[in-house]
């Protein structure tokens, strides 16, 4: 913490002053330049300094001059500089994201895309921090982004953009600041996750009398016993249960999905009750953002899965534990950069690219392709 001057302090009773005189309160101001809760007071009281591009973000809505702001003024006090942790840029009808990636200041161009729009994804995301949970607010964002930008690959949404939008500072309440933003995304992104395909999939998926469910304890117990696999290795992990609804009413647990943003996730921890599932005959399938991306000025998604079994090019072992060993039933990858099994290809188990346009597509086929085949047992 600094020690504040009389002529630092003077500073801050320009910027409250400047701000009052635009006719601005401190929420219009968190409004437009989409700031959490809390974060112009504390730029106005010293509590945290501005970096010099929030300043003159500040100044800029005040209409005021720089060389006005700062005459007769002099500072003697070291600045805490806090640079945003994602910003973006237009590019002609496009969208540069902005963002450290290892040693790199990286750069994502998003295609057909407005700086409104990234304004209106950051303002779901700041406002839903501010009065929901973390969790819930990386869902509401993510589906504000994929509603706005149909168009654009998911995975990169969910790894370039909602990742590290939560991890800026500046977009959680000022009561909050200052949390290790990187693990709790940790923590949140895997629940939040689930909850997105729950989001998506189930209006549609209840036409046909099924449902993904992340249950409480009791119930998933009960659904565990359905399938006779309670006490089985990695029923822990088993967070989302497929659940269909039989002709009399019955709820009937048919399947667990695995949900994973990256193979990276140690997907081999799944892999003992997959095959139990699937020696079952129940629902086994892995759901997938396949993030991965070596750190680059320009980052490439490319994802895990690697080249087809056909391309003459050497195959990643992550492929062949699904289309060769199948460990699950079939893979399902939001990243558009993921190359899908050919048609016709001789595979135990078929990896497929899914997007977020329409839950009719090949994962909700899979789930009610599986219900049909097991509803005769019931």
């Amino acid at each position: 913490m600094f020690v504040m001057d009389p002529h630092f302090a003077s500073l801050l009773e320009k910027l409250a002053s400047s701000r009052r005189a635009a006719g601005l309160s401190r929420e219009d101001v968190e409004k437009k330049l989409v700031l959490g809760p809390g974060w112009v007071d504390r730029f106005e009281t010293g509590d945290r300094l501005p970096s010099l591009a929030t300043l003159i973000a500040l100044l800029n809505l005040y209409e005021l001059k720089i060389s006005d702001f700062f005459e007769s003024v002099e500072l003697t006090d070291d600045i805490f500089i806090a640079d945003r942790y994602l910003t973006a840029k237009p590019s002609g009808n496009n969208l540069i994201l902005i963002f450290q990636l290892g040693k790199y200041r990286a750069n994502v161009e998003l295609e057909d895309s407005s700086i409104d729009e990234f304004n209106a994804i950051l303002l779901t995301l700041r406002d839903e921090l501010a009065t929901a949970s973390a969790s819930e607010a990386i869902v509401f964002s993510f589906l504000k982004a994929v509603e706005l930008w149909p168009h654009l690959n998911p995975s990169d949404l969910w790894y370039f953009f909602i990742s590290r939008a939560y991890q800026d500072d500046f977009n959680h309440p000022a009561s909050s600041a200052g949390k290790d933003w990187s693990q709790s995304w940790k923590r949140a992104g895997g629940w939040s996750l689930e909850a997105i395909f729950l989001e998506h999939y189930n209006p549609f998926l209840k036409q046909h009398g099924i449902e993904l469910q992340m249950p409480d304890p009791a119930l998933k117990r009960e659904y565990l016993d359905q399938m006779d696999i309670l006490g089985h290795a990695g029923v822990e992990k088993a967070d989302v249960i497929v659940v269909g609804e039989t002709d009399t009413g019955e709820k009937v647990a048919y399947g667990v999905v695995h949900v994973k943003a990256s193979f990276a996730e140690r997907r081999t921890d799944d892999v003992p009750l997959s095959r139990e599932l699937i020696q079952g005959n129940y629902a086994s399938p892995l759901v997938t953002m396949d993030c991965k991306a070596t750190p680059a000025a320009r980052p490439f998604n490319k994802g895990e899965l690697g080249e087809t079994q056909d391309s003459g090019k050497k195959v990643s072992s992550k492929r062949l534990d699904i289309e060769r060993e199948r460990a699950f039933d079939a893979v399902f990858s939001y990243n558009t950069n993921t190359r899908p099994t050919p048609r016709g290809a001789n595979v135990s188990a078929r990896i497929y690219v899914c997007g977020f346009q329409d839950p009719d597509d090949p994962f909700s086929r899979y789930l009610i392709r599986k219900w049909r085949d097991r509803q005769g047992a019931y």
